[in-house]
């Protein structure tokens, strides 16, 4: 069942009552968004990036330094209320991914992220299309989901109470999801998302850098 925009306002974030957050402001931290930033690094991505899903701009904040042009979408109007504040460089819009168009020109990033995002759309193979669209032929795509068929899925499943969760996909869905939308993967690990840190190898969700074929 798909849900309304009105669902990701504030209790959506804190004391874990529509989501598995019990604080969101936990996320500021740069333990937590390491990889991705390591990844920028490893690659030396610059120029437009463009975080979907971007929250409270945490991820936005930690960007600043390595492009010259920064964009933040998400669901929320609150939490993108919450971005312009911590992020009031960034570009913002109250964006619906499973329902509206992306307002960019094709080709136009040097890289998209999605964290915890695509799980949350209708249909993750018609939002990687989207992204896609918007990528430089020579752009990155990072995306990060949770995966309901590992050992340590299927056991999260049953503790998961968000149910904007409405499409986890299986790993051979996620990857031949990928493949149909022309995208290749480069890296990627997986983990179990907690508050300061990704923690490896604990099979609940990926990470995944990806690229055009």
């Amino acid at each position: 069942m798909e849900l309304s925009k009105d669902y990701f306002q504030k209790d959506y974030y804190f004391g874990k009552k529509l989501s598995n957050y019990f604080n969101y402001n936990l996320w500021d931290n740069d333990r937590y968004w390491k990889s991705a930033i390591d990844t920028i690094k490893k690659y030396k991505i610059s120029g437009r990036a463009l975080d979907v899903g971007c929250a409270f701009g945490f991820f936005l904040k930690r960007i600043e330094k390595y492009f010259n042009e920064i964009h933040g979408i998400d669901i929320s109007d609150y939490a993108i209320a919450r971005t312009k504040e911590v992020a009031p460089f960034a570009k913002l819009q109250i964006v619906d991914i499973s329902n509206d168009e992306l307002k960019f020109p094709d080709k136009y990033f040097d890289l998209i992220t999605a964290f915890d995002v695509l799980e949350h759309t209708r249909s993750i193979e018609s939002s990687l299309g989207k992204l896609a669209a918007k990528l430089k032929d020579d752009g990155y795509l990072i995306i990060s989901v949770p995966l309901r068929d590992t050992w340590a899925g299927r056991i999260f499943r049953w503790f998961d109470i968000d149910k904007s969760h409405i499409s986890v996909p299986t790993q051979e869905e996620l990857f031949g999801m990928i493949d149909r939308a022309g995208l290749k993967v480069i890296d990627g690990f997986y983990f179990l998302n907690i508050p300061y840190f990704k923690v490896r190898l604990i099979l609940v969700s990926i990470e995944i850098v990806l690229r055009k074929q």
